[in-house]
């Protein structure tokens, strides 16, 4: 992130008629945010599953999200997870949230976003909704074949229900290889899951059978911080459509 952010630098003041931009290779990703943000016009919706095996027990999530440029560099979205339980689907957390594009210089092959994300989520299944903030920094570059994305965010959740106010870190770094149809990539993250600080491992692979869909698969393998261990499956559908220039 340092590394991006030292990039940015002297192109932030790069003059504003340049109309370059830079795109991320994938349109999702499984364990953060893109840097490079909708056109204005455009939008992206996806949906998948998660599924992760944990002490022999298996649970489900089925995430949900829009996202709609409403100018080439302000980007709205609106991300909802479901978690089924017997015959109907819980909501286990949601969040609303705006993305400002500080730059997206398509010659330095760089793009720097800023944002911030309303959140309501439970700690457990069974706990009432919690509210908090979530500001975030998302920076990518063009390493040749492969894309760099990395992304910095502070959630912070105020007293509720008897629980004490909290600041959660959520770092994430994503490489993803090639243009073609095939997509190799490799996610990481640092997060706090359910109370416990939770180191991920994700190596994944997209197809993009037309240029307005992906279909992606990742195996994300966690490491919590007592120890445990979890593997699981995630599937993500993305469909993106419309925008102007």
């Amino acid at each position: 992130m340092p590394l991006l952010l030292a990039l940015a630098t002297p192109a932030l003041g790069a003059e504003s008629g340049e109309q370059d931009r830079v795109e991320g290779r994938v349109e999702e990703l499984f364990l953060g945010d893109e840097a490079p943000l909708n056109q204005r016009q455009e939008m992206e919706a996806s949906s998948g599953l998660e599924w992760e095996q944990d002490d022999g027990e298996a649970s489900f999530e089925l995430p949900v999200n829009v996202e709609y440029g409403l100018t080439d560099r302000l980007q709205l979205a609106v991300e909802v997870e479901l978690s089924p339980e017997g015959e109907d689907a819980a909501f286990q957390e949601g969040s609303v949230g705006a993305s400002w594009g500080l730059m997206n210089d398509g010659r330095r092959g760089l793009a720097v976003s800023v944002g911030a994300e309303m959140l309501a989520q439970r700690d457990t299944p069974e706990d009432s909704l919690r509210p908090g903030v979530a500001p975030y920094l998302l920076a990518y570059k063009d390493l040749g074949p492969v894309g760099l994305n990395a992304s910095a965010q502070a959630e912070l959740l105020p007293s509720s229900g008897g629980r004490d106010g909290t600041v959660q870190p959520d770092l994430g770094l994503a490489m993803e290889l090639g243009d073609g149809v095939l997509r190799p990539t490799l996610e990481a993250a640092f997060r706090n899951e359910q109370g416990s600080d939770t180191g991920i491992l994700a190596p994944g692979l997209y197809v993009r059978p037309t240029e307005s869909v992906d279909v992606g698969v990742s195996v994300p393998w966690r490491l919590m911080s007592g120890g445990e261990r979890s593997l699981g499956v995630s599937a993500l559908l993305t469909w993106s459509g419309g925008g102007s220039n």
